[in-house]
């Protein structure tokens, strides 16, 4: 998982690759600042598939910058966390296992998703912002209109 990847679409594959393709077990892993989005899809997949398990491991991976003389010039130690989400219980009980939810909790999540995206879906209208149609600046390049946009005869 990198920074970049949209917590949308990574849901969105995450939950048809386990109940379409009857997968028993999802990795995930993410390194420096793309474990706050990794938290946040595998909460979001705790709530939309029941029954999920879960194990976590966190890490540090070691960043080196090598000259042509294979010498070491600097080093940055980076945050790495790795989970794993399984339909089965884990043999092993470490620090990072957690139980699968609750089914009152669970039910309590998905209603408060539902209640955010229904007001997300009421607040998206068409306002009246600086949107990409019309004006000069959606145009690119120099104004096609009468001496720089202005309206009328001049």
């Amino acid at each position: 998982m990198c920074f970049r990847s949209r917590p949308k679409f990574v849901i969105k594959y995450a939950t048809s690759t386990m109940k379409d393709k009857k997968y028993k077990e999802l990795k995930f892993s993410a390194v420096g600042y793309s474990i706050g989005k990794l938290v946040q899809i595998v909460e979001v997949l705790k709530v939309v598939i029941p029954d999920l398990y879960q194990q976590n491991r966190i890490t540090s991976v070691a960043y080196q910058t090598i000259d042509s003389n294979q010498k070491v010039l600097k080093q940055q130690l980076y945050p790495k966390l790795e989970v794993i989400l399984s339909i089965e219980p884990f043999k092993e009980k470490n620090e990072g296992t957690q139980d699968k939810l609750d089914e009152k909790d669970r039910k309590l999540f998905e209603e408060h998703m539902k209640k955010r995206s229904e007001e997300i879906e009421k607040n998206r209208g068409r306002g009246r912002g600086r949107g990409r149609r019309g004006g000069f600046r959606a145009r690119r390049g120099r104004f096609r209109g009468r001496r720089f946009g202005f309206r009328g005869n001049r």
